[in-house]
């Protein structure tokens, strides 16, 4: 039976981004060389700050197309400061257009990889439509702004539904992050769905926190928590919290899924300071391609994939500038494609 092949849109973004996307991008295909590996075909578009910059549009109507005829999509960090306000965004763009319920962020900590507590082994799962960031602003006179936090219950459903899902192949554990002092009606809709979300689950636990109590007390005990369910600002934090505990945000990869389609960013920045240099950390978009995989249903690979991170890692070299080391982005690669090659 030959092996399957999956076509993957690549959006290399901007910055460092298209450096360590090429890096996954090289790892997938050698994922062909491996037992019952698939092969992927790659359609590449640019997108983002230099793309405004080179056309006037951060993304197009025809790339939302190929991102929604592919199996799924590969994506580079953005710089979306450099947009002007009046600028189509291109990560809520992607989001809305592709219908993603949420955005999945692992976090754990790695074998020979020093962080900042004993044991972490956490998903937050985060709301990325609307909130804070769902772009609805305004000013209200010379010297004020508003900015509306918008909350749906059809928005908050889909989210839960993934939450308790992904418990469901964890620890069966679900805490939904909260303010209910100062958002009254947002967090009462929110909460409500995710309440009636988990009947439907009752072989998943369920509880809730407030927001700032839960980020004290991931940082206090870590280890209590599974999946964190929480709306787009605050799961936006408090996934860079989980990060920051376990090993970084060099390894912090990330999914947004949908019904339908889904695409896949490692969860840093632009690092424009380190751009064009070779020296960026590529190993949270080789583990945001596992995550792709996985999504994919090809779970060996994504296995194998994984496997081969955290053998490198634990072998203590070669790592990069933030993980300790002085090697470049190539040599990492180089050493997850060796381990690749050899399981």
């Amino acid at each position: 039976m030959a092996p399957t092949s999956y076509q993957i849109c690549v959006l290399p973004g901007d910055g460092i981004g298209p450096e360590v996307i090429d890096c996954a991008r090289q790892v997938l295909e050698a994922l062909k060389d491996t037992e019952d590996g698939p092969g992927f075909q790659f359609d590449e578009h640019l997108v983002g700050a230099d793309a405004f910059e080179a056309s006037g549009e951060a993304i197009t109507d025809a790339v939302i197309d190929e991102c929604k005829a592919a199996d799924a999509v590969l994506v580079g960090a953005m710089d979306v400061a450099r947009l002007p306000a009046n600028a189509r965004q291109p990560l809520r763009t992607l989001r809305q257009s592709l219908e993603v319920g949420a955005s999945i962020r692992p976090a754990r900590t790695f074998a020979g990889v020093e962080a900042r507590c004993d044991h972490i082994d956490t998903l937050v799962v985060r709301e990325v439509t609307e909130g804070i960031y769902s772009g609805i602003e305004y000013a209200a006179g010379p010297d004020a702004a508003c900015s509306v936090r918008l909350i749906t219950r059809g928005a908050s459903t889909r989210t839960a539904k993934i939450a308790f899902a992904e418990a469901q192949k964890r620890r069966r554990k679900v805490t939904a992050v909260h303010k209910l002092g100062a958002l009254k009606l947002t967090d009462s809709l929110f909460l409500e769905a995710c309440r009636d979300v988990g009947k439907d689950y009752p072989d998943v636990e369920f509880e809730t926190r407030n927001i700032d109590a839960c980020a004290l007390e991931m940082v206090r005990h870590p280890e209590e928590f599974d999946v964190i369910l929480a709306t787009n600002t605050f799961g936006d934090i408090l996934s860079d919290i989980a990060a920051g505990l376990a090993c970084g945000l060099g390894l912090a990869p990330s999914g947004c899924v949908g019904e339908r389609w889904a695409y896949f960013e490692p969860v840093h920045g632009t690092a424009p300071d380190i751009a064009g240099k070779g020296i960026a950390n590529p190993l949270a978009a080789i583990l945001s391609a596992a995550l792709m995989v996985r999504h994919l249903g090809e779970l060996k690979s994504a296995d194998r994939i994984e496997q081969a991170v955290e053998a490198v890692l634990a072998a203590g070299a070669p790592r990069t500038g933030d993980l300790g080391g002085d090697a470049g982005s190539a040599e990492v690669r180089d050493a997850v494609l060796a381990e690749l090659a050899s399981s």
